[in-house]
């Protein structure tokens, strides 16, 4: 007997699954992002339409349940996922600050220029006098 809580994920992981091949279609994820996603939600459709899977997975790795066994796996999902955004982020602080540090050295050069420019123009105009 299927119960409410595992259609509520089938329906769950079938709208994620739509959600993650929709942007592949629009370039938004690279080909290894799609199947690392494409695999989740797969999963989750097949262990809530067998959960007896779910069970003979835990009790192979010595888990008492298969919820057990699937929220350890999921918590080390979440702090792998969070440290390889922390390096995304720590990249692109860096990105950020070289690309600010040009764009700072190009305009204090561009305003030196136009300063002395302005200067060359003024004695320029005082010594014709």
């Amino acid at each position: 007997m299927i119960k409410p809580i595992q259609i509520i994920a089938i329906i769950f992981a079938i709208f994620a699954l739509i959600k993650v091949i929709l942007r592949l279609r629009k370039k938004k994820l690279t080909i290894n992002e799609f199947i690392f996603w494409a695999s989740i939600w797969i999963i989750l459709i097949i262990l809530s339409i067998f959960p007896d899977i779910s069970h003979n997975i835990a009790s192979f790795f010595g888990f008492g349940r298969g919820l057990d066994f699937f929220m350890v796996i999921s918590i080390l999902l979440i702090l792998y996922l969070i440290f390889r955004i922390f390096i995304k982020l720590e990249e692109l602080d860096s990105r950020i600050t070289r690309l600010a540090r040009r764009i700072a050295l190009k305009e204090s050069e561009e305003y030196k220029k136009s300063k002395d420019d302005k200067d060359k123009e003024r004695k320029g105009v005082k010594t014709e006098r």
